[in-house]
């Protein structure tokens, strides 16, 4: 059973809280769901493909009944409670994330949770850090195939400020090989639109997500992410609406522009150095 103080801990608003209180769940569903994730803490080299309940509020079951499980492997590694539940707690900012969006209870990305309950990645600061492998059809300039490397993740937490950003790194550049010397990673990666030259070339160059861009080389092949672009400005899906989405900042006015000029989004590769 899940207190109100883990709830909150997980980051759960108390309209989330509530509604999973009230959920009725699949027990088969929701227990199979448990074994799978209990089975994959700690394997990261398999990342298996887990098997996920068709309706998501049953993996938010799931998820809390493994809670204990996953908070144990952080425990044995020595890694703090703070940090522990920090990661943990974007199983509640994917719950709000979802009623933003959709208006309802819910958790469309139920799937990227799992990652988080294998224990391969970690709330450091203002962004995520993924013990990630490298794959061997894009490979990482200067790394070997098969390397680690730390495959970085922007959370919606707050302001991408070159500050915090610098910590998170100083705090990653501690934390993996303290806690994961069998992994040696030197180098970290990302996947975004928010390194789209297109994006870098043309909001201000001492924005937030400009400097934050800019820190990393572009690599390999971008691709399409129209729908990145607009779900992640305006936590909303499709360019059907694009006269109704709001216009308020530099950002969504650029998003919208673009498309409307014929443009297509996309997620680039970006590397750098620990």
């Amino acid at each position: 059973m899940t207190t109100v103080d883990e709830y909150r801990l997980l980051g759960f608003s108390d309209e989330d809280r509530e509604a999973t209180e009230a959920f009725v769940p699949d027990r088969e569903a929701v227990d199979a769901l448990a074994r799978q994730l209990r089975a994959a803490i700690g394997k990261f080299d398999d990342e298996p493909e887990l098997q996920m309940p068709e309706d998501p509020r049953n993996s938010v079951q799931a998820l809390l009944q493994t809670v204990p499980d996953i908070r144990r492997f952080h425990s044995e590694l020595g890694i703090s409670d703070e940090i522990s539940w920090a990661t943990l707690s974007d199983l509640g900012q994917q719950l709000k994330v979802h009623r933003r969006t959709f208006g309802s209870y819910g958790m469309e990305t139920h799937w990227w949770l799992r990652i988080h309950w294998a224990g391969e990645i970690y709330a450091l600061g203002r962004l995520q850090f993924q013990l990630y492998r490298v794959p061997a059809d894009n490979p990482v300039p200067g790394t070997e195939p098969g390397e680690w490397v730390l495959n970085v993740h922007i959370p919606e937490w707050g302001p991408l400020t070159p500050e915090a950003v610098d910590d998170s790194f100083a705090q990653a550049r501690e934390f993996f090989p303290r806690y994961f010397p069998q992994y040696p990673v030197k180098t970290a990666i990302l996947w975004s639109w928010l390194i789209d030259p297109y994006l870098l070339d043309n909001l201000a160059p001492d924005s937030n997500m400009v400097r934050f861009g800019r820190r990393f080389t572009p690599y390999g092949k971008p691709t399409d992410a129209q729908d990145s672009a607009i779900f992640f400005t305006f936590r909303h899906h499709g360019t059907d609406t694009l006269d109704e989405l709001p216009q308020d900042t530099s950002l969504q006015r650029l998003v919208v522009s673009r498309i409307k000029a014929g443009g297509t989004w996309q997620s680039g590769f970006g590397y750098l150095r620990l």
